[in-house]
């Protein structure tokens, strides 16, 4: 079951309920996913993502739950190169771009069809982008397919993309999640577990320049509380997680609150996962007047970004972009 909801400024949201009230709005803004709500092993619903109120979902420092691209991630002093050419973007993060700048794709609206079946119902959003018109060159015919399915609290987002020209492309979703339920909880104390062996390493502007072994406060193949090196790296310039966790593998990652139950899994065929832990205060407001505040959600964006080291991140033209992210919710008992 779906429905429209209108908003002012053009604003669109998407939402749907399956039988087992797994809860889901989708917005036209950026494609993204406006919230995610899911029952606790007591059958209470509540919201497990960090969501502005829609009054203010235009004003989005922090990316919630927006789509990114053309490429997510740091370009060193915004300069790229494609077969000989040089690029330059305007810098928005000291010298560098991040996350494409202020051209984003998150930042704009995209038109959208809904294709209801019996067992799962499409939003596909999409978007032309001209030539140069976000800095990047090539026209790009980019849409991004949510399925929401009838009977499992499960969520897939396919990003398919075509471009005329030789471009940079490296798209993923920027949801914040926190499986307490209305952010009564911070993640601190919620089980992360990810299958993979290294880390990207990055400079102080948090630039990636190489590869190494994770260390234990990064190695979270076993799973571990998110907080459990806390201590140590709140006295880093970080002051939390904000890694490129990579591998070899195709993703695999699980999130879980012992208290709620609650159960995350996300798997890709991305290999690459930067996980951020929200680790400066905001100036959102949440629904039930929650501020936003340090580690009250986790950001979990798979992607390709140590592809950026070789750059590996140029898309060839006429050759179609294909990704997948699958969110899967459950309970867990222990």
């Amino acid at each position: 079951m779906y429905k429209i909801i209108p908003h002012p400024n053009n604003l669109k949201f998407v939402e749907f309920y399956n039988k087992n009230n797994f809860h889901v709005i989708l917005s036209n803004y950026g494609a993204s996913i406006y919230q995610i709500g899911t029952v606790d092993k007591k059958g209470v619903l509540e919201a497990v993502t960090l969501s502005p109120l829609m009054v203010n979902y235009y004003y989005n420092p922090k990316y919630y739950g927006l789509t990114i691209g053309r490429v997510s991630g740091r370009i060193k002093d915004a300069r790229f190169n494609i077969n000989g050419i040089d690029y330059h973007s305007t810098p928005n993060e000291r010298e560098n771009l991040l996350h494409s700048g202020a051209h984003t794709l998150a930042y704009k609206l995209f038109d959208f069809d809904i294709d209801n079946n019996d067992d799962y119902t499409t939003v596909t959003y999409k978007i032309n982008v001209k030539d140069m018109e976000d800095d990047f060159p090539g026209n790009l015919d980019f849409r991004v397919i949510y399925t929401l399915y009838k009977n499992e609290d499960t969520l897939d987002v396919r990003y398919l993309a075509i471009s005329d020209k030789d471009t940079l492309l490296n798209i993923t979703n920027h949801s914040y999640f926190n499986l307490s339920g209305n952010l009564k909880n911070t993640i601190e104390k919620q089980v992360l577990k990810i299958n993979k062996e290294y880390l990207l390493n990055m400079n102080d502007e948090l630039i990636a320049d190489g590869f190494k072994k994770v260390s234990k406060e990064f190695d979270f193949r076993e799973g571990m509380a998110i907080s459990t090196y806390f201590d140590v790296l709140k006295d880093t310039l970080i002051r939390g997680y904000d890694h490129i966790f990579s591998g070899s593998e195709p993703l695999l990652l699980s999130l879980y609150d012992k208290e709620s139950g609650r159960y995350l899994e996300i798997s890709s065929n991305y290999k690459d996962v930067v996980v951020y832990t929200n680790n400066t205060e905001g100036t959102s407001v949440f629904p039930n007047n929650v501020y936003d505040k340090p580690y009250l959600g986790i950001a979990i964006e798979p992607q390709r970004y140590s592809k950026i080291l070789n750059n590996g991140l140029v898309q060839k033209s006429n050759e179609l972009y294909d990704y997948h992210i699958t969110y899967k919710f459950s309970i867990k008992e222990e």
